[in-house]
């Protein structure tokens, strides 16, 4: 009997020193994330907010000659002057590889994510002729609305270090650095170009935010095969971003503000930086795994954290 306490003794304290290393693990990890949003993101969104609260992605396309942070900074300090916290602010960083159907065909220069204490509050700032008069200002700005419960945050946070401990226990080889893309000899002229392209882009990029790369999805679920293709798509990326640290720091359910669309969900990725992100369009893995992404319909924006510009 005495045996069979010391074994059971035993099992116990081996029991907690497990769940107390897993709790030290995920509070370094969201301690993690939190420093990454803050210092990195520049994104101001807390890990745990209300049920209550009401976010708007606002697209926005400057009016001709309008300076971007110039332009940009009034947009924010307008909608804080009607209660609203501007969580996010990003440039597009180049042309939408993905656009949506759904919303006017505009060349955005910019997406702000703004927080509303209730749908409520967005609904009263909204109708108020001051804000009518700040979108005059500008060619077009254009809303969607975002839903999400309380804690989700911490949820999707938790679940990307699954991932990451996945992938370790699995004895994968790490995605990065990525192998790149050999172009095939009739194409390396072509592809030379686009480098030289890329490149450019990258280094002006990097003048605003160089370890950040944060892209705003709105997305319309397709069939059934599609959706299937579209998962093992998604966990790969996912898996991919949880490897470094990175990967959705905003999703939620959308709400129509303008032009009765219809999106199945908001998703916010970020990677760590736009040289990144060239990197990956440019390997094997991603050009192997791309044509995964399949969807009825979507907007897919590359942005560049400029909140901390303003």
């Amino acid at each position: 009997m005495k045996a069979i306490k010391n074994v059971a003794s035993i099992l116990l304290l081996v029991i907690g020193g497990v769940i107390a290393v897993a709790v030290l693990g995920v509070s370094v990890h969201l301690w993690n994330h939190a420093q990454l949003r803050r210092d990195v993101l520049f994104d101001r969104q807390t890990m745990l907010h209300s049920s209550d609260a009401f976010h708007v992605v606002s697209a926005i396309s400057l009016a001709p000659g309008q300076d971007l942070l110039d332009a940009v900074r009034r947009y924010v300090d307008g909608v804080g002057a009607h209660g609203a916290e501007v969580v996010y602010a990003g440039k597009l960083a180049f042309p939408a590889p993905r656009k949506s159907r759904q919303m006017p065909d505009l060349d955005w220069d910019v997406f702000v994510i703004a927080q509303y204490p209730s749908r409520e509050a967005w609904e009263t700032a909204s109708s108020r002729e001051d804000y009518a008069s700040l979108k005059s200002e500008f060619t077009r700005v254009w809303s969607l609305g975002m839903e999400r419960r309380a804690g989700q945050n911490v949820g999707v946070a938790i679940a990307m270090l699954g991932l990451r401990v996945r992938h370790f226990l699995s004895g994968a080889p790490p995605t990065y650095p990525f192998a790149a893309l050999e172009a095939p000899e009739e194409q390396r002229a072509e592809f030379e170009l686009r480098r030289q392209f890329l490149d450019q882009v990258v280094v002006e990029n990097e003048a605003f935010s160089k370890d950040a790369l944060v892209i705003v999805n709105f997305q319309k679920k397709g069939n059934a095969e599609q959706r299937r293709a579209d998962s093992k798509y998604g966990t790969r990326m996912m898996s991919m971003l949880a490897e470094v640290g990175y990967g959705p720091v905003h999703m939620g359910r959308p709400v129509s503000l303008e032009d009765d669309v219809d999106f199945d969900t908001v998703v916010v990725v970020a990677y760590p930086g736009i040289r990144y992100f060239m990197e990956m369009v440019q390997s094997r893995f991603y050009t192997g795994i791309f044509g995964g992404k399949q969807l009825n319909d979507d907007l897919s924006s590359p942005t560049v954290p400029i909140l901390q510009h303003l």
